[in-house]
C-alpha cells in the first residue's frame, strides 16, 4: 500500500513539472533511436539556442562598448581634472613666491610710506606758508598802491 502511494505522489510530480524540464535516468550504453519528430525538436532546439547565443553576443558587445566609451570619458575627465590641478598648484607656488617677494620689501614700504606722510604733511605747511605769504602780499600791495596813490596827489599838489 505504501509503495502504491509512492508511486501516485511521483507521478503527481511529474505532472507538474513541464515535460522538457523532466529527467529521465536512462541506463549506460543504451541505444537510443530518434524519430523524425525528436530530430526536428532538436534542430528548432538548436536554432533556439543559436538564437538566444546571437542575442547575448549583441547584447555583451552592446555592453562592452559603452562600458569602454565610458572609461574614455572618464580619462578624458580625469586628464581635464589633472590639468586644472596642475594649473592650481602653479599659481599657488606664483602667489607664495610673490607673498615672499612683498614681506621683502615691506619694510621698505614702510619707509617710503612714512616718508610719502612726512612730505605731504611737510607740503600742507608750505601751501599754509604759501597762501600767508600771499595774503601779506596782497596787504602789501595795497599799502604800496596807497603810497602811489598819495604820490601822485602829492605829485599834482605840487606841480
Amino acid at each position: 500500500m505504501e509503495a502504491e502511494q509512492a508511486a501516485k505522489d511521483q507521478e503527481k510530480n511529474k505532472e507538474q513539472i513541464p515535460i522538457k524540464d523532466q529527467k529521465v535516468f536512462e541506463r549506460k550504453g543504451k541505444k537510443t533511436h530518434d524519430t523524425q519528430l525528436d530530430e526536428e525538436y532538436k534542430m528548432i532546439r538548436q536554432i533556439e539556442l543559436e538564437y538566444e547565443k546571437d542575442k547575448i553576443k549583441k547584447e555583451l558587445d552592446t555592453l562592452i562598448n559603452n562600458f569602454d566609451a565610458e572609461i574614455k570619458e572618464m580619462q578624458k575627465e580625469k586628464y581635464r581634472l589633472e590639468s586644472d590641478l596642475k594649473n592650481a598648484e602653479m599659481k599657488l607656488i606664483l602667489f607664495f613666491e610673490e607673498l615672499i617677494l612683498l614681506k621683502s620689501m615691506e619694510t621698505k614700504d614702510q619707509e617710503l610710506t612714512k616718508r610719502h606722510q612726512s612730505c605731504r604733511q611737510e607740503k600742507g605747511l608750505i601751501l599754509k606758508e604759501i597762501n600767508e605769504i600771499s595774503k601779506r602780499l596782497r596787504e602789501k600791495r595795497k599799502d604800496i598802491d596807497k603810497i602811489k596813490e598819495r604820490e601822485e596827489d602829492l605829485y599834482v599838489k605840487f606841480h
